[in-house]
């Protein structure tokens, strides 16, 4: 019997949700993140003003985001600059985010891609197209996604958010998803 070990990044659990990763993603554009002091704590700027001087915290659920974006190479590091927090008449240094060259491109008609997902076993379905390869395990009520390499790139709703997922991860539009469950593998 093969058994997975997975390794998730700080907030991943969090990324249940595709409109909380869709909505950093917007946000990163307008109003735009910094990352405040050394312990990089996500901050924003009111709508529209994003090289304002004054950052306010984000919640925990998008701070967490936005970390796993950076780790995940969705959302970069860009330029330093000073920002007021809090009230404090002291300016604090802060890094800006930007959004990643492949993130910030909506997918084209062409960039669709057709994806089959085999469940192999329950909570167990391995994926592939022409262009990637990859796993969706269940784990704790949800599905960890997978690279062909191992990596978690995140977590999903079903098969088809965790194709719809990995689809993303490659630049791809998950389109159609075909979901086959291989019923005489079970055991009974």
């Amino acid at each position: 019997m093969t058994r997975l070990f997975h390794r998730e990044s700080a907030g991943q659990g969090l990324l249940f949700d595709d409109e909380i990763t869709d909505r950093v993603l917007r946000d990163a554009h307008d109003p735009g993140f910094v990352l405040v002091g050394i312990g990089e704590a996500v901050h924003t700027r009111h709508i529209g003003t994003r090289a304002a001087e004054h950052a306010l915290p984000v919640r925990p659920d998008v701070a967490a985001t936005v970390h796993h974006l950076l780790s995940a190479g969705r959302l970069v590091h860009g330029s330093r600059v000073t920002v007021t927090v809090d009230g404090r008449t002291e300016p604090e240094a802060a890094t800006t985010v930007d959004v990643a060259p492949i993130a910030s491109t909506d997918a084209q008609p062409g960039d669709r891609v057709r994806v089959f997902v085999d469940v192999v076993r329950p909570g167990h379905g391995l994926v592939t197209a022409d262009e990637f390869s990859g796993a969706i395990v269940r784990e704790n009520g949800s599905y960890l996604v997978e690279t062909s390499a191992g990596e978690v790139i995140g977590r999903a709703r079903s098969y088809r958010a965790g194709a719809e997922r990995l689809a993303r991860h490659y630049g791809l539009r998950a389109d159609p998803v075909e979901i086959e469950h291989e019923h005489e593998a079970y055991p009974r």
